[in-house]
């Protein structure tokens, strides 16, 4: 069966009142700091389908399949809203047989829906069970716990488990810098200290990393 070779990923507006934009995602790869990557003898990516995207941020960030992601709180994102956008079938109804060989304009929508809906789910998780906390790990910032605002090393530990969980390797210093350079732009204007806005911050940086190229395609 034919799969998709290609997608373009859709930018995200405003998750809530920051008013920031997530960083661009691919700022977040080839970092200028790494050894440069061995010449591919097929130098081609391939998407991962929707259930297998799915599948892959499910085990990566610890979170049961079956709840990972819903539209309206109902719907599964694949088996029920993107099923055929992100590549499966659906023969019995839609008469569907193969997977659509071009990527439909709705495709990056589709994905950067998922990768949302599983970034927003995954912090809310952390700050319901701090103590089984995946990516937002609150608590005192700084190394005295007495800073009211995420110091360079709870930043950079950040972006260290958002990289670590979701592509399962470790972000390079460039990397980090731009994830950190991004915290500003969240906080901008809104109450000083504010735990929300290391939330907002650590789930757009997810959604920036989950809807990576890196992360989407194999």
């Amino acid at each position: 069966m034919r799969k998709l070779t290609c997608i373009g990923l859709a930018s995200l507006g405003l998750l809530t009142a920051a008013c920031a934009t997530a960083p661009d995602p691919a700022a977040l790869q080839f970092a200028g700091d790494s050894p440069a990557p061995v010449a591919s003898a097929d130098p081609r990516v391939k998407f991962k389908d929707g259930e297998r995207y799915l599948r892959d941020l499910s085990a990566n960030l610890n979170m049961p399949r079956e709840d990972i992601c819903k539209e309206l709180s109902r719907y599964d994102c694949m088996t029920d809203a993107f099923r055929i956008v992100l590549g499966g079938v659906e023969a019995p109804n839609l008469l569907v047989n193969e997977p659509i060989e071009n990527a439909a304009l709705t495709s990056p929508i589709a994905v950067d829906r998922v990768a949302l809906h599983v970034c927003s789910k995954r912090v809310r998780m952390d700050k319901e069970s701090p103590a089984d906390a995946v990516l937002f790990k609150a608590g005192a910032y700084g190394e005295d716990g007495r800073s009211t605002t995420p110091d360079k090393a709870w930043l950079s530990g950040a972006a260290d488990a958002i990289y670590g969980s979701i592509l399962l390797r470790s972000p390079s210093e460039r990397e980090i810098q731009n994830l950190a350079a991004f915290y500003p732009q969240v906080a901008d204007g809104r109450e000083a200290g504010s735990t929300e806005v290391a939330a907002d911050w650590v789930t757009l940086s997810c959604f920036a990393v989950a809807s990576s190229l890196e992360a989407v395609f194999y």
